[in-house]
């Protein structure tokens, strides 16, 4: 199925795809579903909560932060959240983070790359304007390194070192 293109983040069309191919076989094979949440603020999942976020960022200090550690943590808060609107943000987060692992993981195999790529070779893959081989300014429009971003792009992230920083850039 094709689907115009609506994603900046390189990998996410791929993930969206792959995600809706599996949503419809559930839809097949169970049809519509609906159960209750199953969560709740006890004190286990407040205990598992707290405990994923601290072995995260401890973890994270050490330069030892894997990703089954931030799929925890995004877990944990889900599982203690009741209120529906926080609920569904923080499973947006745990989505998010799937994203990012599945494309972090089709980054190293040319296997699992997807057949046609997202993002044409010739324009930035968040500005969506062309690159300039010629700009060697610090913040130029030129490509940065081997990435699909222009160097203005990639100056103008705000990395402040923490465990769950996300932007287009660095994720």
């Amino acid at each position: 199925m094709s689907y115009p293109t609506i994603f900046t983040t390189p990998g996410l069309r791929a993930f969206a795809e792959a995600v809706d191919t599996e949503r419809q076989a559930q839809l097949a094979k169970f049809g519509d579903q609906h159960h209750p949440d199953g969560t709740a603020a006890d004190f286990t999942a407040r205990a598992m909560r707290d405990s994923a976020r601290v072995v995260c960022d401890a973890k994270a200090q050490r330069g030892a932060l894997t990703w089954a550690d931030v799929l925890d943590e995004e877990y944990w808060e889900a599982r203690a959240e009741t209120d529906p609107a926080k609920l569904r943000a923080e499973l947006v987060q745990v989505a998010a983070v799937c994203a990012a692992w599945i494309t972090d993981l089709d980054s190293r195999t040319t296997a699992a790359q997807p057949a046609v790529e997202e993002q044409p070779a010739e324009v930035c893959g968040k500005c969506r304007r062309p690159f300039d081989s010629g700009d060697d300014r610090y913040d130029g429009r030129a490509r940065f390194y081997l990435t699909p971003y222009c160097r203005r792009c990639v100056a103008a992230c705000h990395d402040n070192e923490i465990a769950d920083h996300r932007c287009v850039i660095c994720a």
